[in-house]
C-alpha cells in the first residue's frame, strides 16, 4: 500500500502533500564511507596508502557519489515547495510547447485589391457616367453569372441510358411525352364530342352564337331595342291576365318525337299511336266494332226522332 502511495505521488502529484509522502516511504539513505587512508608514518616521507580492497559495502572508487544518491536528490530538488522568484517583465508562465510556424506561401490570405470608388458605398445625388458605371452591375456581369448557372446545373443533370447504354435525350424525350400528351388529350375530346346528342350540339351552337351576339352589340341598351323588348314579351308572369291568349305556348325542355305520317284509326280514348309505326293496324277490331255500335245508335236515334215528326 505504501508503494502505491508514494507510485501516485511521485507521477500524479505535487506539493507539500506529495514531498510529505515522498519523505515518508522513501528508503533510507546510504551513509558514505569514506576509505580508511593511513596516516603516514613519522619517519616516513609524503606517501600515502590506500587499500583498495576495502571490503563489502564498499565501492572501489569511494570519492565518486552514488547513481542512488544522485537520483534520490534530483527528485527531492524537483518535488520541494519553494516559492520562485519572478524575473521582472515576466508574467511568470511557462512555454509548454513551440510556437505554431507560420503558414505556407501558399496558404496565405488573399487580398483582393479593390479601389478606392469601389470601396465607397453606394450613394445617391448626381453621379457621374463612370461612377455609376462602377456601382451599378453591369448586364455583362448579369449574363455570365446567367451563363455560369447554366453550365453548373448542366454539370449536375442527371445522365440516363437505356439497356444498351446509349445516352438517351432527355429533353427529346419530354417533347414526347408532351406531343402524346397532347394526342390523348385530343381524342378524348373528340370521343366527348362523338358521345354527345344532336340536340346538345344545336344548344350548344346557338349558346355561343348568342354570346358572340352580346359581345358585338352596344353597352347602353334603349327602348326600342327589338331584342330587349322580345326577351321582355317571352318572359312568364304568374299573375298576367293576358297570358292566356297574348303569348304562344312554348315547351320547355326537349320534345318527344311525334308520329307524323297518315293519319290512324280512332280511338275511344284519342291515343295517337307512337312516332315509329308502320301505318298497320294490328288490333283485334274491338275499336272498330264500337265506332260502328256509336255511330249505328246515334243513326236509329235520328231516324226515330225524324219518324215521330214526320206528321206535324
Amino acid at each position: 500500500m505504501s508503494s502505491m502511495k508514494a507510485y501516485l505521488a511521485e507521477k500524479y502529484m505535487s506539493g507539500p502533500k506529495a514531498d510529505a509522502i515522498l519523505s515518508r516511504t522513501a528508503p533510507k539513505k546510504k551513509k558514505k564511507r569514506k576509505g580508511d587512508t593511513s596516516t603516514p608514518a613519522p619517519g616516513g616521507g609524503g606517501a600515502m596508502i590506500v587499500d583498495d580492497d576495502g571490503g563489502w559495502g564498499t565501492a572501489a572508487h569511494p570519492l565518486e557519489p552514488e547513481e542512488d544518491d544522485a537520483a534520490e536528490a534530483i527528485v527531492a530538488s524537483d518535488r520541494a515547495f519553494k516559492k520562485r522568484r519572478v524575473e521582472a517583465g515576466s508574467a511568470g508562465w511557462t512555454t509548454v510547447r513551440e510556437p505554431t510556424p507560420p503558414p505556407a506561401p501558399d496558404e496565405q490570405p488573399v487580398v483582393v485589391a479593390t479601389t478606392e470608388e469601389e470601396a465607397q458605398p453606394f450613394r445617391g445625388g448626381l453621379l457621374t457616367k463612370k461612377q455609376l458605371r462602377t456601382q451599378l452591375p453591369s448586364a455583362r456581369d448579369a449574363q455570365k453569372d446567367e451563363e455560369d448557372a447554366a453550365a453548373a446545373a448542366a454539370a449536375q443533370e442527371t445522365v440516363y441510358r437505356d439497356a444498351s447504354g446509349r445516352k438517351i435525350d432527355m429533353k427529346l424525350e419530354r417533347a414526347e411525352a408532351a406531343r402524346k400528351k397532347r394526342e390523348r388529350e385530343d381524342r378524348e375530346a373528340q370521343k366527348m364530342e362523338w358521345g354527345k346528342g344532336l340536340v346538345q350540339r344545336e344548344d350548344m351552337e346557338k349558346r355561343r352564337q348568342e354570346e358572340q351576339r352580346i359581345r358585338q352589340q352596344g353597352f347602353t341598351r334603349h327602348v326600342d331595342d327589338a331584342d330587349l323588348n322580345r326577351e321582355q314579351k317571352e318572359q312568364d308572369r304568374w299573375n298576367d291576365p293576358a297570358a292566356a291568349f297574348m303569348t304562344k305556348k312554348r315547351s320547355k325542355g326537349p320534345r318527344k318525337p311525334e308520329y307524323t305520317g297518315p293519319p290512324p284509326p280512332p280511338n275511344r280514348f284519342g291515343i295517337k299511336p307512337g312516332y315509329r309505326w308502320d301505318g298497320v293496324d294490328r288490333g283485334n277490331g274491338f275499336e272498330k266494332k264500337v265506332f260502328q255500335k256509336q255511330n249505328e245508335r246515334k243513326r236509329v236515334g235520328t231516324e226515330s226522332h225524324a219518324w215521330s215528326v214526320e206528321d206535324m
